[in-house]
């Protein structure tokens, strides 16, 4: 246990992000076990998807989270509104620092859902926006994971 004030302030706060990151995290699964309900079609070509993933994460970068909400479908519309969104996205930042560059996007086929896993990288270090799509091309699932 810490003994001076600074280490009990310095002990709270990364109590408190570990937290934080923990109710994100948990908001994040939940968001996707919801928008993963009842969808089925899917776009025929996975690699049509990779430009609105990238424009997609941009929109997160510049910080316009109203016009990236404006890419889901209505559950996720619903439960990851544009103020969790940025909440979501300014705890990413907070952890890897500021955003650099996009460095890539590879597509994958999960459980029945294109996903293009969009590879950002920040200031201390980097990230996979992983992002799913239904068959209307509406973004269907949201995850910051690390980068493979």
């Amino acid at each position: 246990m810490p003994r001076s004030l600074l280490e009990r302030i310095l002990y709270l706060k990364g109590k408190k992000m570990i937290k934080r990151f923990f109710v994100l995290a948990m908001l994040l699964a939940v968001c996707v076990a919801l928008a993963s309900c009842g969808q089925s079609e899917q776009a025929s070509d996975p690699g049509e998807l990779t430009e609105p993933a990238k424009r997609f994460v941009m929109l997160l970068a510049e910080e316009d989270f109203t016009g990236a909400v404006e890419s889901f479908d209505a559950t996720m519309r619903e439960v990851l509104p544009a103020a969790n969104l940025k909440q979501a996205w300014s705890t990413l930042v907070t952890e890897l620092g500021a955003f650099e560059n996009l460095a890539g996007a590879r597509t994958e086929k999960e459980q029945g859902f294109e996903v293009v896993y969009v590879t950002c990288e920040f200031e201390r270090g980097s990230a996979d926006i992983k992002v799913a799509f239904d068959g209307a091309q509406r973004i269907s699932g949201l995850w910051f994971v690390p980068p493979k």
